[in-house]
């Protein structure tokens, strides 16, 4: 099959959506598929880590621009293709020959549904989105639900990454909405440490990984922190990552002489299993707005325990003996005390540990995208029998270059 992934934010910038997009492409290009990845352009600084490296065996095409703005205490990406993008976007969808057109993130305006009004494929989609359960939330929620009535219907598939966000989607009657894990390559994590550990002194590595921002919830383990230090624990704290709050954060810890903390900045992919091996606990404190956990799964793949909110997306991924390190959603206390369990309890760190790389392989893409390819053949046939041979559109500038 021919498949093109639609990745509506910077297809180089850390997230789970596009680590999901790309080693999803990587794995269904080692299983014979011809995969593009369609995604906009972004203005890099010659100063900008370089993130990622090449896919083999992918195409990354680029098309239109994107402008960041900031919603609901997180940060946005609209993107949308114009002029000479336009047109080559507008030959790469008539004369790609894709049998699948899957798309991510749906509701991000606009690059997707400029794909889609083009698309003669079959149209399959992934929807990543949990709002919180905030009055901004709330409003997301009834615009998707509105949204989705209209949307949905017209999908030939449509795929959720969890339970989180059917609270939001409004399928047709007759139709089906696959639970598919958003996978990632986790033998990456599962593999032996690369490097030696740099802080090795005695002292349990708390790692929080992600992007530095309110939704992520590192000021609460900041406070849950600075408790474990005020017991006189053997702790230290790692923040691996950046993010628009990234001066604020270091700020509070200055402020509050909050000791053993430990700052990587950006820092390019290919390291990111070194932190994790750098690591004894990983603390995902998110309140809301997780309908998966990417980083739980690498955590548990590299045979780490993980303290984390009881969101409705980290609930999907730590279940049985792991749920009591489940602590309440924004609540300093519960992730002190969670916190505080698992470091003074050896033995349940190595418990979880090995409990965690067994389970994490449920979510490798070598387990999920047999999943995605039985869907994407029987979203062809209806794509076919939907779709009645469409007139051909002339559009100008046609014998520009398609990229």
């Amino acid at each position: 099959m021919k498949v093109a992934h639609i990745c509506p934010y910077d297809i180089d910038r850390p997230g789970g959506v596009q680590i999901h997009i790309r080693d999803t492409a990587t794995a269904l290009a080692e299983a014979g598929h011809e995969v593009v990845i369609v995604a906009p352009k972004v203005a890099h600084s010659t100063k900008r880590t370089v993130l990622w490296s090449q896919i083999p065996g992918v195409t990354i095409v680029r098309v239109g621009a994107t402008r960041k703005i900031k919603f609901g205490a997180t940060g946005y990406e609209l993107s949308i293709a114009r002029g000479r993008d336009l047109y080559a976007l507008n030959r790469l969808i008539r004369e790609g020959g894709f049998d699948v057109i899957h798309y991510h993130t749906m509701w991000t305006p606009l690059l997707p549904y400029q794909v889609f009004t083009r698309s003669p494929a079959a149209n399959v989609a992934t929807f990543h989105d949990t709002t919180a359960r905030t009055p901004t939330g709330m409003l997301l929620r009834a615009i998707f639900r509105a949204l989705s009535r209209r949307l949905l219907p017209r999908l030939d598939a449509v795929i959720a990454v969890s339970e989180a966000p059917l609270q939001h989607l409004r399928p047709a009657r007759d139709q089906k909405v696959h639970i598919v894990a958003p996978c990632t390559n986790l033998r990456r994590f599962a593999a032996e440490p690369r490097a030696p550990r740099r802080f090795n002194d005695g002292r349990l590595n708390i790692l929080f990984l992600g992007r530095l921002e309110k939704r992520k919830g590192v000021l609460l383990l900041l406070h849950a922190y600075r408790r474990l230090c005020s017991e006189g624990l053997p702790v230290r704290l790692i923040i691996a990552g950046n993010g628009p709050d990234h001066t604020a954060i270091r700020r509070f810890v200055r402020r509050n002489g909050i000791p053993h903390v430990e700052f990587s900045g950006e820092f390019p992919m290919v390291e990111t299993p070194n932190w994790y091996a750098e690591s004894d606990i990983v603390c995902a404190p998110s309140p809301y707005g997780e309908s998966f956990g990417i980083v739980i799964a690498e955590a548990m793949a590299s045979g780490k325990p993980v303290v984390a909110a009881a969101n409705a997306g980290y609930r999907t991924l730590l279940t049985g003996e792991a749920a009591q390190l489940l602590a309440i959603p924004g609540n300093v206390a519960s992730l002190f005390e969670k916190l505080r369990s698992v470091v003074l309890d050896a033995s349940l760190r190595e418990r979880l540990g090995q409990w965690g790389r067994k389970e994490a392989m449920r979510y490798d893409c070598r387990a999920v995208v047999p999943k995605l390819e039985t869907i994407y053949k029987d979203a062809i046939p209806k794509a076919h029998a939907r779709t009645p041979k469409r007139r051909k559109r002339r559009f100008v500038g046609e014998d520009r270059p398609a990229w």
